[in-house]
């Protein structure tokens, strides 16, 4: 951790300060449900407090004109980012599951292509930018949204799922030593009317949102009667689709790890297979002997491939789908159960005997399940 990472504090205009109301959650270890620490739990006061810090970063400074000043502080923020990758990729790990073993695409990369070359003046100016992240990407995706509105002068508000909360805290604590006062500030909170209050500020000019479908289109709706720009990056369901001539044991292998990665806890990774109804059998055997030997354990561990779900509500959310595809007349060829281990852990698992209007095809489960599907004649 940080210097500052002992405080309970939320990164707000250049220090660490407590919440108006004085609240703070507990953050679990999901791979033990272990209390690991208490985060700040912000309110709408102190979201409104966060939101006038970057405004006043934003108007009164010369952070938005100052390219040279960016450079050069975005520059030093990747260094010690870099410098403290080893801390976060374990801190993800603790707290939300993430294996260290998967820290390039989590961690690394993401830090490597924070900074750009800060370009001419946009056509409209970028002004405050309220970043809400989800709980599927702990770090990476406040670090790439971070670094693409600070390099074009603008200034943040950064509001992390609060599963993924104490990532988030950090890259607004190691900030605090770099960044001038304001142009970072973190709230963490369980509290949707935050979110809310963010959205519908008139000091915020832009909304940058990442997470699920639904409460994206919620946000897209709000945020646009309010005069925002909106930037949307959903979720949703991915199929591949193979056909004869495609090499097919390899192609649902790399399907079948794709998704236990991270307990599938990702966008856009590939749930569901369909293949030639006669080549059905060999893709069921290839996404069992793949999944087989996923290895799930601890994800402090660098051989570790599948950690838990990041709470107990991912973990029923995806047990409640397995029984969706018992009842849907699924067959449960692998896993298709919590783990015997504290925690909130699914077995990696394999379905066949469902169709294409299946749910579980349809709709994005966030679990370590790859379902196998036959194609009809005219599919």
């Amino acid at each position: 951790m940080s210097k500052h990472a002992r405080s309970s504090g939320l990164p707000v205009d250049g220090v660490e300060v407590a919440t108006a109301e004085g609240w703070t959650f507990p953050a679990r270890n999901p791979a033990t449900g272990e209390r690991l620490w208490d985060v700040p739990d912000a309110g709408v006061p102190d979201a409104q407090a966060a939101v006038a810090a970057a405004r006043r970063a934003y108007d009164e400074t010369t952070w938005s004109t100052d390219t040279e000043l960016r450079r050069e502080a975005l520059s030093r923020l990747q260094d010690a980012l870099r410098g403290r990758s080893d801390d976060l990729a374990l801190l993800i790990a603790t707290e939300t599951g993430v294996p260290v073993g998967l820290r390039a695409a989590h961690v690394d990369a993401p830090i490597a292509g924070m900074r750009g070359e800060p370009g001419p003046p946009p056509a409209r100016p970028p002004g405050v930018t309220a970043v809400v992240t989800p709980s599927t990407s702990p770090l990476a995706v406040a670090v790439a949204e971070v670094g693409r509105v600070l390099v074009a002068g603008g200034t943040v508000v950064l509001k992390p799922a609060p599963e993924t909360a104490s990532a988030a805290l950090e890259l607004g604590r190691i900030a605090l030593d770099i960044l001038p006062r304001g142009v970072l500030n973190v709230l963490t909170t369980r509290d949707v009317d935050v979110a809310i209050a963010l959205t519908l500020d008139p000091r915020v000019d832009d909304v940058s949102f990442t997470g699920s479908a639904f409460a994206g289109e919620r946000v897209r709706e709000a945020a646009e009667r309010a005069g925002k720009r909106v930037r949307l990056e959903v979720g949703g369901p991915r199929s591949v689709r193979l056909t004869d001539e495609d090499d097919l044991a390899p192609a649902v292998s790399a399907a079948a790890v794709a998704v236990a990665a991270n307990a599938g806890q990702a966008c856009h990774v590939p749930a569901s297979v369909v293949v030639p109804a006669h080549r059905y059998d060999e893709a069921l055997r290839a996404a069992v002997d793949a999944m087989t030997d996923v290895v799930v354990g601890d994800p402090t561990e660098p051989a570790t491939v599948c950690g838990p779900l990041r709470s107990p509500v991912a973990r029923d959310r995806v047990l409640r789908y397995l029984d969706l595809a018992r009842s849907e007349g699924g067959d449960v060829v692998l896993g298709g159960q919590r783990l015997d281990r504290p925690g909130w852990w699914v077995a990696p698992t394999v379905i066949g005997g469902l169709s294409r209007q299946s749910r579980l095809v349809r709709e994005e489960l966030l679990g370590p399940v790859l379902v196998v599907v036959a194609a009809g004649p005219n599919s």
